[in-house]
């Protein structure tokens, strides 16, 4: 299968075909149908790859001492600093300009983004070397220098497989990155037991795991979207100097936002390995991974939601592109109110079927944690709809004090309270966020 064969997004068609009204967008039945398969198969994709990523947390948390499943998690949020920089120079640029500007040459796009993907991750996995010997002066060197090692070798690979899926996106196949979340989500998931099994389940494994998961996958898309090695040389690739131009001016207003951004979540986790214990910094992962069912839920949103937007822009329809984007996130804010309830009811259980009363002391701050992804969720829609229309370097003065109020709490307050400070932290810096994200968009997203 080709899977760059789908039709295009938002094709024409008469004015016969009946048209439902959804909130006023007037959408034709077909284009419904097409978009709840296209939805469902996102939420799908993105389940699959957060699912796996959550079972391997909890397998970890369940199986590592406390002090080895903190040093995982201080990597894991190290490495998600990185991510970042990733994201808003490589993904979101491809995902918004790839179908806008390149709609009948993706093949070459692709491929000259992967060039780009060899030249940014270069640099990043040296900068993880570098913090991994930081780590390697503080008292916890024995525990980290593996695990920092290890995810600097993986990086690559792990930014790789995140790129190759989001293809699937731009041409509108989001079954072939079901797939590939499928194949990768088995192969994390067997590899961990297979790990555990033969006594070698330590974090630096683990993070070698999660690169070695993702080849497979990587190599099934690219073949489908004939994307070769020898092709990489091509003349008929977009130039790359224009696809790093092109990159930054989308990325540029993100890069510090990215950064900043990263404050708001996973700050705390390496803070907490500082201030307080590795063992801290284990016990805030695992409080946290409830929550992450509702960020992957925001990350699935995008997923679906910058394609869509993209496609309104090219079309000139501001009008229905702040529609779509105010009706996500109404539903983004009203599930996650929804869920933060079910887990204030049932935090306590719902800690002893994950990690079996292991962190139990903790186990109220789930809700609580989860107060974080709930303002998020109300403020990305808003978010991506300033970073498609080219105001991201306004998105930057919401996330400005966001950060200065999560550094601010999380050092003030964490080495007196431990983690219910860290907590305290994430949840009024999420607010803080949401507050700014919503007077930047009412005030810079043009509306004609």
């Amino acid at each position: 299968m080709n899977l760059a064969s789908s039709g295009p997004l938002g094709a024409s068609g008469s004015g016969a075909r009946a048209r439902l009204k959804v909130f006023a967008l007037g959408i034709p039945q077909d284009r419904l149908w097409f978009w709840g398969r296209q939805s469902s198969l996102s939420f799908l994709d993105q389940g699959l790859f957060s699912g796996s990523s959550f079972l391997l947390n909890v397998f970890l948390a369940r199986w590592l001492s406390k002090e080895a499943y903190g040093a995982f998690a201080v990597c894991f949020a190290g490495m998600l600093f990185l991510t970042g920089f990733h994201n808003v120079l490589l993904i979101e640029p491809m995902t918004v300009i790839g179908p806008s500007c390149y709609p009948d040459r993706l093949t070459g796009y692709f491929g000259a983004q992967l060039r780009t993907h060899f030249l940014l991750v270069g640099p990043l996995s040296l900068l993880a070397l570098a913090v991994g010997g930081i780590l390697m002066l503080g008292p916890a060197r024995s525990v980290l220098t593996p695990a920092v090692a290890s995810s600097a070798i993986g990086f690559p690979l792990i930014l790789l497989f995140y790129l190759v899926r989001r293809m699937c996106y731009v041409v509108q196949n989001p079954m072939a990155a079901v797939r590939a979340s499928a194949m990768y989500g088995v192969t994390l998931v067997l590899g961990a037991f297979a790990l555990e099994h033969a006594g070698r389940c330590t974090p630096g494994n683990a993070l070698l795991l999660m690169a070695v998961a993702g080849v497979l996958p990587c190599a099934l898309i690219l073949l489908s979207l004939r994307v070769l090695p020898d092709g990489l040389q091509s003349r008929s690739l977009p130039p790359l100097r224009r696809i790093l131009a092109e990159n930054w001016e989308y990325g540029r207003w993100l890069v510090l936002t990215s950064a900043l951004s990263w404050t708001l979540v996973q700050a705390q986790t390496v803070l907490s390995a500082g201030l307080l214990t590795l063992l801290a910094a284990g016990a805030l992962r695992a409080m946290q991974l409830p929550s992450l069912v509702m960020s992957q839920l925001i990350a699935a949103t995008a997923l679906l939601l910058l394609p869509s937007i993209s496609y309104e822009l090219g079309r000139g329809d501001l009008a229905r592109l702040h529609r779509k984007v105010l009706l996500t996130t109404t539903a983004l804010t009203a599930f996650g109110v929804a869920f933060v309830a079910v887990l204030y009811l049932f935090s306590a259980p719902l800690e002893r079927i994950l990690f079996g009363g292991k962190y139990a002391a903790s186990a109220w701050l789930m809700p609580v944690l989860c107060l974080g992804p709930v303002f998020t969720g109300m403020a990305s829609g808003l978010a991506y709809a300033l970073r498609a229309l080219r105001k991201a370097k306004y998105e930057l003065l919401a996330y400005t004090p966001s950060a200065i109020v999560a550094l601010t709490l999380a050092l003030a307050l964490m080495p007196k309270w431990g983690l219910p400070g860290a907590a305290l932290s994430v949840v009024a810096a999420s607010f803080t966020l949401s507050v700014g994200v919503i007077c930047c968009y009412l005030k810079w997203a043009p509306r004609k």
